[in-house]
Parts: structure tokens; sequence; C-alpha cells
């Protein structure tokens, strides 16, 4: 091969190496998948300290094991998003606002976690905002009108543009979402995945490096949660940063689970407290 070939090709994959190094994130993030009352959003409490969360889901922020963080000042909750309604919507275009504030702001850079509880709820506020930011045929506006089929695609470009900016945080993310069951109409076969509109609920997960679910499982004690980590033909978990250090059921331990994979060290470490101690 002729030096000045070589030479062109050893600076061109270099630059290719470099930007790779430089995309890479430091940070987590999970879509953790659940029915109600399984402990997703207590799962949030085992996440690096400080944690900030934008609640969708109507007193999920009630979670008795939250209430300690909450106190402590560890954990930060906006809860004005769960007021959010189908026939009067304002959630998620004021959410939009308000990120866009935050990130001006460098609020993130204060926080080791950002939660967003639910990735569910979330998704109906920005359906009713897409329903009522157009109009009919008549020139009045679909507010508390049923979504129709233009409405789906506009909710999926929206939503996987904003997890894709979440992404992009200088903290860890985790999205939590309800369950839902898909059924594939040619093969019949069954799977789970987030309970969301359309085909943003097979999209989504594609976007996460982590994909866990929460799973019961009998004990002495009675029924107690695990996270199911991989993908058993039902379930589409997954794990990229685990791998075959994670069993297929681990304890739902956020930072533990980050420190057996070998994460690096900034994605399970707290941050300076944020708050003024009571």
């Amino acid at each position: 091969m002729p030096e000045d070939r070589f030479l062109k090709v050893q600076q061109r994959a270099e630059a290719v190496a470099a930007r790779y190094r430089e995309s890479q994130s430091s940070y987590f993030n999970i879509l953790l998948l659940g029915d109600s009352g399984s402990g997703k959003t207590a799962t949030l409490a085992t996440c690096p300290t400080p944690i900030f969360i934008d609640s969708f889901d109507s007193g999920g922020t009630k979670t008795q094991v939250l209430q300690p963080l909450i106190e402590r000042g560890d954990l930060v909750c906006e809860t004005r998003w769960e007021k959010d309604s189908w026939k009067d919507p304002f959630a998620f275009r004021e959410w939009e606002m308000e990120m866009a504030e935050r990130k001006k702001e460098g609020f993130f850079d204060y926080f080791a976690t950002y939660a967003l509880d639910s990735g569910s709820k979330w998704s109906d506020s920005l359906m009713f905002a897409i329903i009522a930011g157009t109009k009919d045929k008549g020139g009045k506006t679909r507010r508390g009108q049923n979504p129709e089929l233009q409405d789906y695609l506009v909710q999926q470009l929206t939503a996987v543009d904003w997890i894709g900016q979440l992404m992009s945080l200088s903290c860890n993310v985790v999205v939590t979402a309800h369950m839902g069951i898909d059924k594939d109409e040619l093969t019949g076969r069954i799977e789970t995945g987030p309970l969301m509109y359309g085909k943003l609920a097979l999209k989504l997960p594609i976007a996460f490096d982590e994909c866990w679910i929460m799973r019961p499982q009998q004990s002495s004690a009675g029924p107690v949660f695990k996270v199911l980590v991989h993908a058993d033909g039902y379930h589409k978990a997954k794990s990229r940063i685990g791998g075959s250090k994670f069993s297929m059921l681990e304890n739902p331990d956020v930072r533990g689970l980050m420190k057996k994979a070998g994460a690096p060290k900034e994605s399970w470490t707290d941050r300076p407290p944020l708050l003024h101690k009571p």
C-alpha cells in the first residue's frame, strides 16, 4: 500500500476513533418498566443523589421509601405535571419550556440522576398537546378530541427526539413506564413493552442502553420484586452495560448494579448536596 494512501486512511480512522471517544457518556440511561405497584418509583431511591424527578404520575412521589430522601433534600420532585388533563392540557408544553431553561442554566450539572416518572403519562401529555395544538377542517381547535392517525407519527417523532436530548444530559437518566402488552398480528407472538400509544411502544426502548423490567418473585415473606435485565422471549429486557456480569434477575438496586457492571465511577457516585439540610 502506498505510504501516502496509508497516512490518509490512518488519519481518517484516528478522526473517527476520536469522535467515538468524545461521544461516549460516563452516565447510564435506563428504561424501567413494570405494572402499577411493582416498585418502579421506589427503585429511583437507589440512584445516586441528588435526584430530580419530573412526576407525571399522580401521587407517584408519595411512595414511602422516597420520603426520607425528600426530607434530607437528596430528592427534589416537580409534581405540577400531575395535574394535566385531556380537555385542558398544559403539562407537556410547559415541561418543554422548563427543560430548555434548565439546560441553559446548567441545571443538570448539579444533579446525579434525572428521572421522568412515568414515561407512559408523559407520552399521554404529549398526545394531549399535539391534539390541542391542531385545528379541525372547520378551523376549530381539536382540544379534547380523540387522536387521529397523523397525531401518532408526530408523537413518535417528538418523543424519540426528546429521549435523545435526555440522553445528552450531564447526569444519569431513568425513565419509568407502565407495562403494556403487544401482539404481533402476523405471528400471534405476545411481548411486553412500555404502555404507550401505537408504534412508540416499540421505538422507545431502542433508544436506551438499559431496559429493565420489574418482576414479582415468591419468597417466604411473600412476593418480592426483582428486575429482569435480559430478554426471556416474552419480556424485552436488555442490558448493554451489564452483559454477562448480570444474572437474569437482579435486585432493584441501580447504584449496586452500576458498580457490578464496572460502570465509570461518575455514574454511581453522589454529587455534592444541593439543598440545605433541614
